[in-house]
């Protein structure tokens, strides 16, 4: 009796130490986020400046120790006016983060303007993301500027987030499960969006006169190569989302996703890092009125 009772504790024994190391194993849900381009000016005819900030938008289910990140755009080089791009930080306050989690070494590349990610601080040295700034925090500040007196004339910018295949585009990290020590891609391309500016004729512009009624307008030029212009309106405010899919019904790009006031809108988009051939675009409204529509747009090479 005696020997099957200290078998008995034994196991008991046993149980509750792989319960307690599985304890030690405890997984966090992965931080969400928003990713946005913000607080676009021109500060002089041949300079733009932009902000990249992020926002932790689950905090109440986990911390966001951010590891670091990459940050890809496309763009339109024909900005240039005869001058010679250049892409760098922008001033001394270019950052909330500390020093060695800022992105590093920006360049353009053809149509790309590139971030190239930080070195990693390893397992528990993660930067916990305030939540305090309900604009998020400031990643980076830069700046495209053109040797030229200005940039060309009607030449939109077109900035969009150079968010999917192939490679290089925009990634983010986290260190996630318990003591954050494990680094762990988060990206979502969902979350990330470019705020509407006019100053660069950039993607998104606004009319002043409130439609009367929903419109998706055929995309112009079409075919196009490589950037396009689509043209929406929304008669009431409503949840904005754009997208474009390939053939196959795979998402490529999304454009727009977020609330949009009533109004006229237009967005750029930018096919240099996908294939030629017929694509299609679809805008959903979700709000007091809903709206969908899909049209076809060819891209040739």
């Amino acid at each position: 009796m005696k020997i099957v009772m200290s078998m008995v504790l034994a196991v008991l024994v046993l149980a509750g130490f792989s319960k307690n190391a599985s304890a030690t194993d405890t997984v966090y849900a992965k931080p969400t986020y928003t990713l946005k381009v913000t607080g676009q000016a021109l500060p002089s005819p041949n300079r733009f400046e932009f902000d990249v900030r992020i926002k932790h938008t689950n905090p109440i289910e986990t911390p966001f120790y951010y590891a670091g990140a990459q940050y890809f755009f496309d763009f339109n080089p024909g900005i240039a006016n005869g001058g010679t791009l250049a892409y760098s930080y922008s001033g001394p306050d270019t950052s909330d983060l500390p020093a060695n989690f800022r992105p590093r070494n920006p360049q353009i590349s053809g149509t790309q303007l590139r971030l190239a990610v930080n070195t990693f601080p390893g397992p528990g040295n993660g930067y916990l993301v305030p939540t305090t700034n309900p604009n998020g925090i400031k990643v980076i500040r830069m700046a495209v500027t053109t040797t030229a007196t200005e940039f060309t004339p009607q030449a939109p910018i077109g900035l969009v987030w150079r968010d999917s295949l192939p490679n290089p585009y925009t990634k983010v990290f986290a260190y996630t499960l318990k003591n954050n020590n494990v680094n762990t891609e988060i990206t979502n391309r969902a979350w990330h969006s470019i705020d509407i500016f006019t100053g660069i004729n950039n993607n998104q512009n606004t009319v002043t006169e409130i439609p009367k009624e929903f419109s998706l307008s055929q995309n112009y030029p079409n075919p196009f190569n490589p950037s396009t212009r689509i043209e929406y309106a929304i008669p009431v405010e409503g949840k904005v989302t754009l997208k474009v899919f390939d053939l196959s019904g795979r998402e490529v790009a999304n454009l727009v996703n977020e609330v949009k006031a009533a109004g006229s809108y237009a967005v750029l988009f930018n096919g240099a890092n996908i294939a030629s051939g017929v694509y299609f675009y679809r805008i959903n409204v979700q709000g007091d009125k809903k709206y969908e529509s899909v049209k076809r747009m060819v891209l040739i090479k």
